[in-house]
């Protein structure tokens, strides 16, 4: 029961995550990982990295207007280790990662609950693309 339980989510992460990269593909300014056809991505969450630099904007302007127009919070994950200051402290803070550090400094992590209810996904959907349409109208 368990186990099926947890298949259904993860099929409804999936047609979300479809769903929400499919509404945003006009906007290349939002990339997500790619998975081999070979892999099945289960979407435990949903981040993406934004370029906003043909249009002067940056993942922060994003998150403030996601945050303060649409009240979407987006948060930023994946820290890298070597950015924390216990492991600088401890000599590990010297790292020559610029892939990993152009992720970090791009990256946005949408709210991706699996109870989040079908009209608040919908209305995240169409907040970002406002957002997305608003940072390139100003540039």
């Amino acid at each position: 029961k368990v186990l099926g339980r947890i298949n259904s989510m993860n099929e409804r992460r999936i047609i979300r995550a479809e769903k929400f990269r499919e509404a945003l593909k006009d906007f290349p300014e939002l990339t997500f990982q790619k998975v081999s056809a070979d892999y099945k991505h289960c979407y435990h969450l949903l981040s993406a990295k934004y370029d906003g630099k043909p249009f002067q904007a940056n993942r922060d302007s994003l998150i403030r207007m996601l945050l303060n127009e649409y009240r979407i919070k987006t948060v930023v994950q994946y820290f890298p280790l070597y950015r924390y200051p216990l492991f600088q402290k401890m000599g590990f803070g010297e790292a020559n990662c610029p892939h990993t550090d152009n992720f970090f400094d791009n990256m946005l992590s949408f709210p991706f609950h699996i109870w989040m209810s079908e009209s608040q996904f919908d209305y995240m959907i169409e907040s970002t693309i406002k957002a997305l349409r608003c940072l390139r109208e100003h540039s």
